[in-house]
């Protein structure tokens, strides 16, 4: 039993770590001027958006965009109309990650990490040697995880809890949230979902549903970097929470018809999950965007 569990938990730990390499070696990058970026390139709702989705592209993770939209608000750089936008483009830019998964770029692993350990040699290139072989491990730890997450199949609870996702979206959602606010990164979970349903462990049903599961749990990590801030930092932080709650709100009346209109976008199910993750982002962020004035007048009468 504890083979069953210790070989995929390597493999997300070897994913976690690369994860959180690269993001470290990205924000560094982009260094210490990126809250005033944020602000003067967010002056209407969509331009928000785009600039959120462009910096959680770049740094992979919308934990780490929320938590400096967050600290933005708190240090009034930020209005919490902007901070929302910022957090809508946060949501849609870490699909992303799941979309590159999809494209199992296994055969990438030793190249990125080659070229990463060569850059770091040289001093002006440290970072990137950095952002590469954080990548190179992301990989590697996805591809422990594709391997190995079959065997889990052999513990009954496991396999129980599985078929129950299948079942009932609203288990998974559970399931997801429950992860990712342990692991305190939806791009992993997601990345574990999609390694699952490639290995036929489980279906389109239930890795939708902890998708969709994971968007809310991530919430955890702008949460607690909310605490002992301002009001206006804290109701940032309540609105990215909204922000997925509402989403998932929205979609599970009608999974379903989602999950058909899912599964024609793609002939496999690694893209199909993928896919139905950035749908699910996308859509959310649209309606985030239409209801942002009264959601923000809302937030804002809140103490």
């Amino acid at each position: 039993m504890l083979l069953y569990i210790a070989l995929p938990a390597f493999g997300l730990f070897i994913f976690l770590f690369g994860l959180r390499l690269m993001s470290a070696a990205l924000l560094k990058l982009a260094g210490s001027h990126l809250q005033t970026w944020l602000t003067r390139l967010t002056k209407t709702p969509m331009r928000g958006t785009l600039v959120g989705t462009f910096v959680t592209v770049l740094i992979q993770s919308s934990s780490a965009t929320t938590v400096i939209v967050v600290a933005a608000v708190d240090a009034s750089l930020l209005t919490l109309r902007q901070a929302m936008a910022l957090i809508a483009g946060a949501n849609v830019g870490t699909t992303i990650t799941a979309q590159i998964i999809a494209f199992e770029p296994y055969q990438l692993i030793l190249p990125i990490l080659l070229l990463g350990l060569l850059l770091l040699l040289l001093p002006q290139s440290r970072q990137i040697g950095f952002v590469l072989i954080g990548l190179g491990f992301l990989f590697f730890g996805l591809q422990l995880m594709s391997k190995n997450l079959a065997l889990l199949l052999h513990l009954p609870i496991v396999h129980s809890l599985f078929l129950a996702c299948s079942r009932s979206p609203y288990l998974g959602v559970c399931v997801g949230l429950v992860i990712t606010a342990v692991v305190q990164s939806s791009s992993a979970v997601t990345a574990v979902v999609i390694a699952l349903a490639a290995g036929q462990v489980i279906d389109l049903s239930a890795a939708i549903g902890i998708a969709l599961g994971s968007n809310i749990g991530t919430c955890a990590t702008a949460i607690f970097a909310s605490l002992g801030t301002n009001r206006p930092a804290r109701q940032a932080a309540l609105a990215h929470l909204l922000f997925n709650v509402i989403g998932v709100i929205v979609v599970l009346p009608f999974y379903a018809a989602f999950l058909t209109f899912v599964a024609d976008t793609a002939p496999d199910i690694m893209h199909q999950v993928a896919n139905g993750h950035t749908l699910f982002n996308v859509i959310s962020a649209g309606i985030f965007l239409l209801l942002i004035t009264p959601i923000t007048r809302t937030l804002e009468r809140m103490s």
